[in-house]
């Protein structure tokens, strides 16, 4: 089951919204169906065979809030 994030047009509020089959997106705030989906982006980590760890973002392992631990390395 994805998740998507939308802005609401009604009352401005960005929320995300778990998609079930052809279930029609509403806005938590206002019940407002006029509403974008905005586009989505995620953190990964992959090791390369040298063993250097590259990532889609410098400040934060993809694992756990910390800003490095021994996942990170």
């Amino acid at each position: 089951m994805p998740i998507y994030e939308y802005h609401c047009l009604g009352c401005g509020k960005d929320f995300e919204f778990f998609k079930q089959g052809a279930e029609e997106t509403k806005c938590p705030q206002c019940d407002s169906q006029e509403v974008n989906r905005l586009f989505s982006l995620f953190g990964f980590s992959s090791k390369g065979a040298d063993g250097a760890v590259s990532s889609s973002s410098s400040s934060s392992c993809s694992s756990c809030s910390a800003t490095s631990c021994s996942t990170c390395r």
